[in-house]
């Protein structure tokens, strides 16, 4: 069983996306200097009122994963990509699946900090749920690997691969702004807090540090 590398980035959320990672078992944990609404891979830049979004100082940056927009307001949530190389005992080829490890890792963490009971924690190992906005909202769906708490998503996870490894970005959010999304985004469908259902988590630090523990043995 290989170590794992930590690393913390303080960086924009620019910098942070556009970062290429080594091939190695790491674990990067990003503090990003500036509020981001940050596009899928295959999103039209179209959807998002920059003018708005140059008024408020919130940047604007795509991501190499796909899936829905996020908001990331600094200092308001918790980033952390894990990698592992293509020989690791925790690749998988299957996509969805190699998710699994990454929920559970998450929800043992959770539940370590008192967070919820671990068997309140689900990590989803079905495909993709969608709503009425998952296509638009990164946390509109639920997706493999993905926790969630009493029906709230908690942790949201998106995969890039490249021929020599697979990096997961996760997200989990102290604060939930559906009213960042109505702000700054170009929208025919108003995004409303009972429309996507998201658990707000203090602790981040706590949590952080717990996960990264907790990964030592696996």
């Amino acid at each position: 069983m290989s170590a794992w590398r930590f690393n913390h980035l303080r960086d924009s959320a620019e910098f942070v996306h556009g970062r290429d990672l080594p091939a190695e078992r790491a674990i990067w944990r990003a503090s990003i200097s500036d509020s981001a609404i940050v596009l899928g891979s295959k999103q039209d830049a179209n959807i998002v009122d920059e003018q708005v979004c140059r008024r408020d100082g919130i940047a604007v940056v795509r991501r190499r994963s796909g899936g829905g927009v996020v908001f990331l307001q600094a200092d308001e949530h918790l980033w952390i990509d894990l990698v592992v190389p293509r020989d690791d005992e925790l690749w998988r080829d299957d996509v969805g699946e190699s998710m699994w490890w990454v929920g559970d890792l998450w929800a043992d963490a959770l539940a370590k900090c008192e967070i919820a009971d671990r068997d309140q924690l689900r990590v989803h190992r079905g495909g993709l749920e969608r709503s009425a906005l998952s296509d638009f909202i990164c946390f509109g769906g639920l997706g493999p690997g993905e926790v969630s708490l009493h029906g709230q998503k908690v942790v949201g996870i998106s995969q890039r691969r490249t021929r020599e490894m697979a990096r997961f970005q996760c997200v989990v959010h102290k604060s939930w702004s559906p009213g960042a999304y109505r702000k700054y985004l170009l929208a025919d469908q108003k995004v409303e807090s009972e429309m996507i259902a998201v658990a707000e988590v203090s602790g981040l630090n706590q949590i952080a540090e717990t996960l990264v523990e907790l990964a030592a043995s696996i």
